[in-house]
């Protein structure tokens, strides 16, 4: 049984993918479960910080946390969105294809060989907003040196339409 995070966190990431030609995500119970223990304990923490490649049998992750001092701080398509976005901005090159810390969240949503995708949250509160905090796992992880061309390919992706659509 899939949860309502879980579903839209998916359809997030296979709405991106498919700009990309890259094959459709599948979620993963336990990967789902993991994350969402992670999540937690982030909320705990009140921070984000990677967990270690150990503690994730070697999966990718990208983390999200968004604060409001209103009802709902960040819902999982916001946090996928974050992560996507960074093709805008710092922006990535697909002609010099190549890891940078600033787009690495977005290289890894559209990663081809990553095909079973894990997505939790959880909520906590931090100086008195509201905070959500967003964990996905990605199977087989991405971001390998080397090959991202043929990992991240353009598709049908326009830069000018889709980033201008983007807000600052």
């Amino acid at each position: 049984e899939l949860t309502e995070e879980e579903q839209q966190g998916l359809a997030a990431h296979n709405e991106f993918r498919q700009i990309h030609h890259v094959p459709a995500m599948t979620l993963d119970r336990q990967m789902c479960d993991e994350a969402h223990q992670y999540a937690k304990r982030l909320a705990r923490m009140g921070r984000l910080e990677h967990s270690k490649d150990r503690e994730r049998d070697g999966q990718g992750e990208n983390l999200a946390m968004g604060c409001s001092s209103g009802a709902s701080p960040q819902n999982v398509e916001q946090a996928v969105n974050s992560w996507y976005n960074e093709v805008c901005r710092p922006g990535y090159s697909f002609y010099t294809p190549s890891f940078s810390g600033g787009t690495g969240h977005f290289t890894q949503v559209v990663w081809k060989e990553s095909i079973f995708l894990g997505i939790g949250q959880a909520s906590g509160e931090k100086n008195g907003m509201k905070c959500t905090y967003t964990v996905a796992r990605y199977k087989p992880a991405g971001n390998i040196f080397g090959e991202f061309s043929e990992n991240v390919p353009k598709g049908n992706f326009d830069k000018e339409s889709y980033c201008a659509s983007v807000k600052r």
